[in-house]
C-alpha cells in the first residue's frame, strides 16, 4: 500500500461561534497550507516517584500541552485567509461593492481595523491526512507576518493556540472537509507588484515621490496570549490578550543611498517619526479594479538598524526595524490612528464575519 503525501491532504477552517471555545465548528473554507505547523496531541505524562517502589509504575495523562502553531503558505488576493487576518486584528468592516460594471466580475472592498481585543473569537481547524482526519477543536488566531520568499513571491504566515487536536471527531470527517470552499490555485502576490512609501509624518499625503527603493520587508504582527489551564479539562481555557499588541516592519535597502543612510540617520539623532503605506496590485477583476493589498502605517518609529554594516567588497545594505503604534492624530493621507490598517480589493461579497 502507498504511503499518503502532502498531494492527497486538504485542510479547511470556518470561525467558531462567538465564545464557542472547545466546541467545534463544521469547516467551510479551505487553506492552501505548506505545512501543518507541528499539529499533534501531546498530553504531559504524569509519573508517581513516591517512595517505596523500586522502579517507575504506570504514569497518568494530565494536561494537554496547547497546540502552539505557525502555519506557512504564499499569500494570495483571493483567498479565504482575510479571515484569518480579521480573527488576528478583530475589527473587520462589512464588505463593501467597489465596481460593478455591467457584464463584468464585480469587486469588493474589505476594510480590516485593529480591535483592542480578540476575546471570543476563534476558529476550528480540521486536516484530512486520509488514513484519519485531525481536527484542532479551537483556536485563537493572534498574529500573522509577510515577508519576501524565494523567487520574490510573498510568503505569508499565521500564529494559532489552539485547545488540543483529536482524530475522531463527529463534526469534521472526510465529506465535511472536501466539501469546504477551495479557490483556485494562483493569483498569488509578488514582490514585484508592491510598492513601499514613506516620508515624515508630519509631511504631506504620501505620492509617487515617496516610493522607495527596497530590497525586502517583512512585517509581523502578534497579540500576547494568555492560555490557563482551569478545573474541569485537560485542555487550555480560551486565550486571552495579555499585553500591547506588536506589529514590526523590517526593511533591508538594495544599497546604501543618502535616502537610506543618511534620513536614517537623522531620524535616529531626532526621535523622528514616520508613516508609511505598502500596496501590491495583481491583476484585473474588471476594468476598473485589481486585486490588491494595503497596509498603512499612521505612526512608524525607527528602533534599530543594522549599523550600515560593511561586509568585505559587497554592497552595503542598511537595514532598519520600524514599530508601528498609536498615533496622536491621524497624519494626512492617512484616516487612522491605529497602529495598522489592511484593506483588500477581491471578489469575496462575504464579509469575515
Amino acid at each position: 500500500m502507498a504511503g499518503v503525501t502532502g498531494r492527497e491532504v486538504k485542510a479547511a477552517f470556518a470561525k467558531f461561534g462567538t465564545n464557542s471555545w472547545g466546541v467545534a465548528a463544521a469547516v467551510t473554507k479551505g487553506l492552501y497550507l505548506e505545512t501543518t505547523g507541528g499539529l499533534k496531541l501531546q498530553p504531559a505524562r504524569v509519573n508517581d516517584e513516591s517512595f517505596g517502589q523500586p522502579f517507575l509504575g504506570r504514569g497518568d495523562y494530565g494536561d494537554v500541552t496547547a497546540p502552539d502553531l505557525t502555519w506557512a503558505m504564499r499569500s494570495r488576493y483571493d483567498d479565504h485567509t482575510f479571515i484569518l487576518d480579521a480573527l488576528a486584528m478583530g475589527s473587520p468592516a462589512a464588505a463593501t461593492l467597489s465596481n460593478s460594471a455591467a457584464g463584468q466580475t464585480p469587486s469588493y472592498s474589505h476594510v480590516i481595523d485593529l480591535a483592542t481585543s480578540t476575546d471570543g473569537l476563534g476558529l476550528t481547524w480540521a486536516i484530512d491526512k486520509v488514513t484519519f482526519v485531525d481536527e484542532l477543536t479551537s483556536a485563537k488566531v493572534f498574529g500573522f507576518g509577510e515577508a519576501v520568499g524565494d523567487g520574490g513571491v510573498m510568503d505569508k504566515s499565521y500564529r494559532l493556540l489552539g485547545s488540543k487536536p483529536t482524530n475522531i471527531s463527529s463534526t469534521n470527517g472526510r465529506s465535511v472537509v472536501h466539501s469546504a470552499s477551495f479557490v483556485s490555485l494562483g493569483n498569488r502576490v509578488f514582490r514585484n507588484h508592491g510598492t513601499f512609501r514613506m516620508n515624515a509624518q508630519t509631511a504631506g499625503a504620501l505620492g509617487a515621490s515617496d516610493a522607495i527603493k527596497i530590497e525586502t520587508c517583512d512585517i509581523t504582527f502578534e497579540r500576547p496570549q494568555d492560555g490557563p489551564h482551569v478545573f474541569g479539562q485537560d485542555y487550555i481555557h480560551e486565550p486571552a490578550d495579555n499585553g500591547h499588541p506588536v506589529c514590526q516592519v523590517k526593511i533591508k535597502y538594495p544599497r546604501m543611498t543618502t535616502i537610506s543612510a543618511t534620513s536614517l540617520y537623522t531620524v535616529l539623532r531626532t526621535n523622528g517619526v514616520f508613516k508609511a503605506d505598502l500596496t501590491f496590485l495583481g491583476a484585473f477583476i474588471n476594468s476598473t479594479d485589481k486585486y490588491s493589498r494595503l497596509y498603512q502605517f499612521p505612526h512608524l518609529e525607527l528602533d534599530d538598524t543594522n549599523g550600515f554594516a560593511v561586509e568585505g567588497a559587497q554592497q552595503v545594505k542598511p537595514e532598519a526595524t520600524f514599530t508601528a503604534k498609536l498615533a496622536t492624530t491621524s497624519p494626512t493621507g492617512i484616516p487612522i490612528v491605529n497602529p495598522f490598517r489592511l484593506t483588500l480589493i477581491n471578489t469575496h461579497v462575504d464579509a469575515a464575519f
